[in-house]
C-alpha cells in the first residue's frame, strides 16, 4: 500500500490484497504529455463550448483509458437542459478538474482531490470509501452518465442493484431522488448508510461520545482484571447482552480480544435505533478484515497464518466513525449548491421481483446486475460481517433467497425449450445455449452447474427489463453495466443477449460502450477477471 500511495494512488491497507492491488502503467512523461495534448480541449455546457482541465488521472493514466474517457466526455457534451444556470451545470461535471473560462473548480475535483501526479481515480471519494465493496462501478462513470442524460434537481435515479450504494449517493450528491433495491440486508445496510447521510455530523459525533464511554465500562465490568485472552470464547458468548451467537471456526476467526470487542459494539448496535444504529453497524462491518483473523492477500473472507494479536477494536471503529464525520463535512462543504436532503433516499430491503416502483415514477435507471454469478460471492466476501451481524441483520447468511438474481446454489442445466423466457426474446440466448447444451456431455459437471446459473440469469433479466420498462417515464433514459462471462473455452455473449432483451421490453438501445471497468483505480488488473469476465460493456437505453 505504501508502494501504491508514493505512485500517486489513494488505496488502504485493509483494501490492498496480492489478487486484486493494482498494477502499475510506469509511461514516460514524454508519453503521458502526448496522451494529454490528444484530449478534447472542450466540453459543452449549457450549449456553449468552454475550456477543460481533466482531472489529472485522465492524462496520467494508461493510454488504453484514453478512449473511454474520450466517450465519456462526449457523452457529458450531449447535455441539453433547457434554463439551465451553466455554473450548476459545469458543477456535476465528471473527471473535469477546472473550467477557466467560468472560473470553475468542479465538485467532484474538490472532494476527491486527486494530486497532478495521480495515475487512477480514487473511487472512495466522500461517503463512498465507507465499507470495502468488491465489484463496485466507478462513481465516476455514474456522475458522467447522469450529466450527459440531463439529470437535474429533484429528478428520480433508480438502481435496481444496488449493492453498496455508489449511484445511490452519486444522485445525492447531485442533488437527485434516489431509490435503491437491494435483496441483501448487509448490502442494503451499507447502501442506506452511505448514501442518507445525515446533513451534519452531530449524530455520528454523539454515538463518538457514547462509544467513548460505554466501551470502556463494559469491557471492564466482564474481564474484571484478568488477561482477555485467557478468556474462553464460551465465556464470551455467554455474556450478558451478547448479541453473537455460535458459529464454525469462531475461535480460529477471532482472538478472545476482537471477539469480546466486537460482542460489545454489536451489543451497542442493538440498543441503538436509526441513523446510528446502521452507522456504527457500518463502522464495525468496515473494520471486519482488521479485527478478525482474514487474510487480506485474498478476496474472501479466508484465514490468516498467524492470529491477529493486539486488536483495539475501539479504535478501529472509532476511526471509522471519524472518517464519516469528516466525509459529511467535506461532502457538504464541495457539494453545497448541489446536494439533495437525507430525506430525498430510499433503499427498498428485497428482490427487484418484489419492488412496488410506480409506472413511469422514475427518470433514470443505472446499475449493475450480478451478471459476474459464481465469479464473486459476496457472503464468503463478508462473512464475518453477516455472522457479527445476524442480530441486526435478521437472517442467516447461509439462507439463500430464490428471489436472488444469479443464485450461484442451482441445480443441472435444462435443455432449451419453449419454456425459457430469454429464450423467447433473445435468439442468440436460444442459439448459443441450444449450442451449447448438445455438447453438454463434453462439458464438466461445474460449466453444467455455471451454465444452469446464466440460464436463469437470463429468464429473470427477461422480469428485471420489463420492469425498466414498466418504472421508466417514456423517454427516461438508463444504462446497464454488464459483462460478458466466460463458461469453461466459450464466452458468453451477455451484452449481445441483453441488449436484445432490452429491445423486447420495449426499450431503445441508443449506445453501447465496451471497457474493462476499473473501480478503486482506473488502471488496475484483477487476476480473477481476466479468466472469468472477458469485457464490460455500459449498455444505455431509452423508454420509447
Amino acid at each position: 500500500a505504501d508502494r501504491l500511495r508514493d505512485l500517486g494512488i489513494d488505496v488502504r491497507t485493509e483494501e490492498t490484497n496480492v489478487a486484486s492491488r493494482p498494477l502499475i502503467d510506469a509511461a514516460p512523461e514524454t508519453t503521458r504529455d502526448m496522451r494529454r495534448s490528444n484530449i478534447r480541449p472542450t466540453i459543452t455546457i449549457a450549449g456553449v463550448d468552454s475550456r477543460f482541465e481533466p482531472a489529472p488521472y485522465v492524462f496520467n493514466g494508461p493510454p488504453d483509458q484514453q478512449q473511454f474517457f474520450e466517450q465519456l466526455f462526449k457523452i457529458q457534451s450531449q447535455r441539453a437542459v433547457a434554463g439551465e444556470d451553466p455554473r450548476l451545470s459545469a458543477d456535476r461535471l465528471s473527471l473535469v478538474a477546472e473550467l477557466p473560462d467560468i472560473e470553475l473548480t468542479t465538485a467532484q475535483h474538490v472532494l476527491e482531490g486527486p494530486r497532478s501526479d495521480r495515475k487512477s481515480w480514487n473511487s472512495n471519494y466522500g461517503s463512498h470509501g465507507w465499507h470495502r465493496y468488491v465489484g463496485r462501478f466507478p462513481p465516476h462513470v455514474v456522475r458522467a452518465l447522469l450529466h450527459g442524460f440531463g439529470a437535474t434537481r429533484g429528478d428520480t435515479l433508480c438502481d435496481p442493484f444496488a449493492g453498496s450504494g455508489t449511484a445511490l449517493v452519486e444522485a445525492r450528491l447531485l442533488g437527485l431522488k434516489a431509490i435503491g433495491v437491494e435483496i441483501s440486508p448487509l448490502s442494503a445496510l451499507i447502501s442506506r448508510t452511505k448514501a442518507a447521510f445525515p446533513e451534519d455530523p452531530d449524530e455520528i459525533l454523539q454515538l463518538q461520545d457514547l462509544l467513548a464511554r460505554v466501551y470502556p465500562e463494559k469491557w471492564a465490568d466482564f474481564v474484571e482484571g484478568q488477561g482477555v485472552d485467557l478468556i474462553p470464547h464460551s465465556a464470551i458468548l455467554d455474556r450478558p447482552g451478547n448479541p453473537i451467537g455460535d458459529f464454525a471456526n469462531l475461535p480460529r476467526w477471532f482472538t478472545p480480544e476482537a471477539f469480546l470487542g466486537s460482542s460489545i459494539v454489536a451489543e451497542l448496535i442493538c440498543e441503538l435505533s436509526g441513523y446510528q444504529r446502521d452507522a456504527l453497524a457500518v463502522a464495525l462491518s468496515a473494520k471486519m478484515r482488521s479485527i478478525g483473523n482474514v487474510d487480506v492477500d485474498v478476496v474472501r473472507a479466508e484465514f490468516r497464518k498467524e492470529a491477529r494479536l493486539g486488536v483495539d477494536v475501539l479504535n478501529l471503529v472509532q476511526r471509522q466513525l471519524r472518517k464519516m464525520v469528516d466525509d459529511i463535512i467535506a461532502m457538504q462543504e464541495s457539494h453545497c449548491d448541489l446536494i439533495g436532503p437525507q430525506s430525498s433516499v430510499v433503499v427498498h430491503e428485497e428482490s427487484i421481483l418484489d419492488a412496488r416502483i410506480p409506472e413511469g415514477s422514475v427518470d433514470f435507471i443505472i446499475t449493475s446486475p450480478p451478471y459476474g454469478v459464481e465469479s464473486l460471492s459476496y457472503l464468503r466476501t463478508h462473512l464475518l460481517s453477516f455472522r457479527v451481524l445476524e442480530s441486526i441483520l435478521g437472517i442467516d447468511p447461509y439462507r439463500h433467497d430464490e428471489r436472488v438474481i444469479g443464485s450461484e446454489y442451482l441445480g443441472a442445466a435444462p435443455a432449451i425449450d419453449d419454456n425459457h423466457a430469454a429464450a423467447r426474446a433473445s435468439s442468440t440466448f436460444a442459439s448459443f445455449f441450444g449450442s451449447l447444451s448438445k455438447q453438454s456431455v463434453d462439458i464438466s459437471k461445474r460449466d453444467v452447474n455455471r451454465m444452469a446459473m446464466m440460464m436463469h440469469f437470463f429468464d429473470e433479466t427477461v422480469a428485471v427489463t420489463e420492469r425498466f420498462s414498466s418504472w421508466l417515464r417514456p423517454g427516461g433514459k438508463g444504462a446497464i453495466v454488464i459483462g460478458n462471462k466466460r463458461l469453461g473455452s466459450e464466452l458468453i455473449p451477455t451484452a449481445t443477449i441483453v441488449t436484445e432483451l432490452l429491445n423486447a421490453a420495449g426499450l431503445r438501445v441508443d449506445d453501447t460502450l465496451k471497457h474493462k471497468l476499473k473501480t478503486n483505480n482506473s488502471n488496475s488488473q484483477v487476476p480473477w477477471q481476466e479468466r472469468i469476465i472477458q469485457d464490460e460493456y455500459i449498455i444505455l437505453f431509452s423508454r420509447r
